[in-house]
Parts: C-alpha cells; sequence; structure tokens
C-alpha cells in the first residue's frame, strides 16, 4: 500500500501512469524471432536410466540377504519396478523420436 493509502505504486519517473499506456509501449516494440528448437534424441536417455536400474536390481540380489537383514528387502522390488517402467518409456521414446526425425 502507499503512503496516500491507494494500493497502486507511485509512478516513478519513466514509467507509465496506466497499465495501458504499459501494453501500448511494449507493444510497440518489434518480437524477437523465436529460439530454434533443440533437436535432442530421448530413447538414449531413457535407456541409460533404465540400465541404471538394472545394475540396481543385480546389486539387490547380490546383497538380498544383507538388505533382508536391514528391512529394506523392497529395495529390489523397487529396482526391479525401475527396470520395467524404464523399459516401457524406451519405448515410448523410441516411437517418439522416430516420429519426430521421420
Amino acid at each position: 500500500m502507499s503512503t496516500d493509502g491507494t494500493s497502486q505504486p507511485p509512478a516513478s519517473s519513466g514509467s507509465s501512469a496506466s497499465p495501458r499506456e504499459a501494453y501500448q509501449r511494449v507493444k510497440r516494440t518489434p518480437e524477437l524471432p523465436a529460439p530454434e528448437a533443440v533437436k535432442l534424441r530421448m530413447m538414449p536417455i531413457a535407456a541409460i536410466g533404465t540400465l541404471l536400474w538394472a545394475v540396481a536390481l543385480v546389486l539387490t540380489q547380490i546383497f538380498r540377504d544383507e538388505l533382508a537383514d536391514s528391512g529394506r528387502e523392497w529395495w529390489g522390488a523397487c529396482a526391479l519396478a525401475g527396470v520395467v517402467i524404464g523399459l516401457l518409456g524406451t519405448a515410448g521414446m523410441a516411437v517418439a523420436d522416430r516420429k519426430h526425425r521421420g
């Protein structure tokens, strides 16, 4: 709130007195061209993530007894879910990459 009790901020020197004038001033400025889209293949990124989940799954099977002793036997199920979801995501990204590249 300003010192005069209104909710409008005081107009500083160089700023417009109304939003309409500010809009008109901005509207007159030329628009910059949109940047070119980055062309990035997503399938390798999804495949690397799936590979990391597969490594985690192997490690959880190697250390299954230690994980069970500490109450973390669910880590194997989590890694398995990561692999399954990663395979679905990798397949989806392969289709999307083919669609965008083709």
